[in-house]
């Protein structure tokens, strides 16, 4: 027991642990230079030290191939837990994500994401014909597109886009011929040429409520969109270009502080971070992201096994599609679809799950040398 407790200290990945708190800390500065209410950061700062990090700890001692055997199990909770906010869930700023269950509360598709991920990585990981056949991909494609299409149900579009990032990595990690890489690449390239062609010929006007589609003229097309779906936008970058090189200094701000920032806290705390600490604040940021993404790429091609790659590929997918798009939203490089920016953003359930997902990353870590 001693010689594990040696070797688990000794080798745990500290420096991604430090690089991870960092990030926490930068969001627990600027939940509380803006937050709308009074002790949010308090409660941020909680969730990680009481929660966070106990279940990250927890997670790194459990053999990973433990948890990826109890997929199923946990998938199962996953969609039961997406089918109950459907039933019972309350629509927060118009979308059907919030479960209430007594003083407990919580968005399940962050969760469902990670059992997913675990489910996809069970099932390709036992897969040893290559490239992968019809069979596989369509079977694979159905256990994603069940929790997709719940959280699509939702409302939820920045979720279910995030749900194709880890789709997308573990069928090309998992064997996927180039031809099926090649068709879904034009595929794509075509889906955005007529939709853009789409777009530009819209008659705004007869789609002036569509709140969907008016982000995304807000974005790409602003001359057509209606002026309350720019609001965001504008105000988002007015906060970014304000910053300037060293930002106005945490509290200084006009945007997040006053309130111009809708939901500042959580979709929109990278704007805050750019008015309040500056270009230099966010280029900060942007590498302990980079970082940890380049730490969690190293700990998938490390792994002993293709369940240990999968499985880390998978989450490092989807953690790089959340600081995309929630940077790209802010930066108006994408419409505004209220997805968070992990770590750092304000809420439990993406912040719990984060902490989840780390520590699977770290069990695999853990177990690259064990025979």
């Amino acid at each position: 027991m001693g010689s594990f407790s040696r070797r688990f200290i000794t080798d745990f990945d500290w420096l991604l642990l430090g690089m991870v708190l960092l990030v926490c800390a930068l969001g627990v500065m600027q939940i509380s230079s803006v937050e709308p209410s009074p002790g949010m950061w308090r409660k941020q700062l909680m969730t990680v030290l009481v929660m966070g990090l106990p279940i990250l700890f927890v997670t790194t001692l459990i053999d990973y191939h433990k948890i990826v055997n109890a997929a199923p199990v946990l998938y199962g909770i996953g969609i039961i837990l997406l089918i109950a906010v459907l039933l019972f869930g309350r629509v927060v700023n118009g979308n059907k994500s919030w479960l209430y269950l007594g003083p407990l509360s919580g968005q399940p598709s962050e969760i469902a994401k990670i059992f997913t991920i675990l489910m996809l990585t069970r099932f390709l990981a036992d897969v040893r014909k290559r490239p992968l056949d019809v069979r596989t991909i369509i079977i694979a494609c159905g256990l994603w597109a069940v929790p997709a299409v719940l959280v699509f149900l939702e409302n939820d579009t920045g979720s279910t886009l995030s749900y194709m990032s880890f789709l997308a990595a573990l069928l090309l990690i998992g064997g996927i011929g180039w031809r099926w890489v090649a068709a879904g690449a034009v595929g794509l390239v075509l889906v955005v040429a007529l939709a853009g062609f789409w777009l530009s010929h819209l008659d705004s006007v007869k789609y002036k409520d569509n709140y969907k589609i008016q982000r995304i003229l807000a974005v790409y097309f602003p001359d057509k969109a209606q002026e309350r779906f720019s609001y965001q936008n504008k105000q988002a970058e007015i906060a970014v270009g304000s910053g300037g090189i060293v930002g106005k200094g945490l509290g200084k701000g006009s945007q997040g502080t006053l309130g111009f920032l809708p939901e500042v806290q959580t979709d929109f705390i990278f704007a805050a971070l750019g008015e309040e600490m500056g270009f230099l604040g966010t280029v900060f940021a942007l590498v302990l992201y980079a970082l940890i993404i380049t730490r969690l790429i190293g700990i998938a091609r490390s792994a002993r096994d293709r369940a240990g790659l999968l499985l880390v590929t998978g989450y490092a997918a989807l953690l790089l599609c959340h600081v995309a798009v929630s940077m790209g939203m802010v930066l108006r490089l994408l419409p505004i679809i209220g997805i968070p920016l992990p770590l750092m953003s304000y809420g439990g359930s993406s912040l719990l799950a984060t902490f989840f997902a780390l520590g699977l990353a770290l069990s695999v870590r853990q177990r690259r040398f064990v025979n």
